[in-house]
């Protein structure tokens, strides 16, 4: 886009606040899966079954491994800017004894964040991993269910990532937040 292009006209960047309350006043319907991502509106892909299964499996063994030591969120918002909450498939918190009732976790809050990308691996790649970057979550897995593996992301930075890896089998993960807790995630990639 040129220079003169860009000066005739601004984006106008939607906050958090603005977004609460376009959702306060009805102009989401329920059934709306959208996000504010960098002050835009963002809607999501609809949830086919192979996602949400492995969604649902996973917070299963989130629960089992994880389940004393950390909050798990499941597809609900967190807040990471003015102008960004998404709502990750799956995202540990520190504990809190109101479990994040008086408001949504914040980056600072955030152990873990997880998506899980069957037809959204260029989305979570391009868009979502380089705003949990800037955040500075300090690790994001991103399950691959296409290529059957899991791509690790951590020491964030505002240009990315400094540590990546891919995992294939075995699927033995421990969180950097949670040295104490292993996870194999292989029956996330058994057929059925």
């Amino acid at each position: 886009m040129s220079s003169s292009v860009q000066t005739l006209y601004q984006r106008y960047r939607l906050t958090v606040d603005d977004y609460r309350r376009m959702s306060e006043a009805g102009i989401f319907h329920e059934n709306d899966r959208v996000e504010l991502i960098d002050g835009e509106i963002i809607k999501m892909a609809p949830i086919g079954s192979l996602h949400a299964g492995t969604v649902d499996q996973l917070t299963r063994l989130f629960i089992l491994t994880f389940g004393q030591n950390a909050i798990i969120r499941v597809q609900n918002p967190i807040v990471l800017d003015d102008y960004s909450e998404p709502e990750p498939d799956l995202a540990l918190l520190t504990p809190r004894e109101d479990f994040y009732k008086s408001s949504h976790p914040t980056a600072r809050d955030l152990l873990l964040v997880v998506e899980i990308a069957d037809s959204s691996l260029a989305y979570d790649r391009e868009v979502k991993l380089p705003l949990y970057a800037r955040s500075h979550i300090p690790e994001v897995w991103i399950v691959d269910l296409e290529n059957r593996c899991v791509r690790v992301f951590q020491d964030p930075a505002e240009e990315g990532f400094a540590r990546t890896r891919t995992l294939a089998h075995p699927y033995l993960l421990t969180p950097l937040r949670l040295p104490a807790c292993e996870i194999d995630l292989s029956a996330l990639f058994r057929r059925a």
